[in-house]
């Protein structure tokens, strides 16, 4: 069995996605509320086909 991977930052992430990141883990932002993924660690706007096409 392996062990599972764990979410990684992208290389090319700006210091202002980390920051938004944290900011919006650490408050608790709802998630209709925030600008950032947790789960793709990328803009919202950046992974919405994403989050579509499960809700299909």
């Amino acid at each position: 069995m392996t062990a599972p991977t764990l979410p990684r930052i992208p290389v090319d992430a700006s210091d202002d996605l980390i920051l938004r990141l944290y900011q919006e883990t650490a408050r608790q932002t709802p998630a209709e509320d925030r600008v950032t993924c947790p789960i793709h660690l990328q803009w919202r706007d950046r992974c919405r086909h994403l989050h579509e096409a499960v809700a299909r």
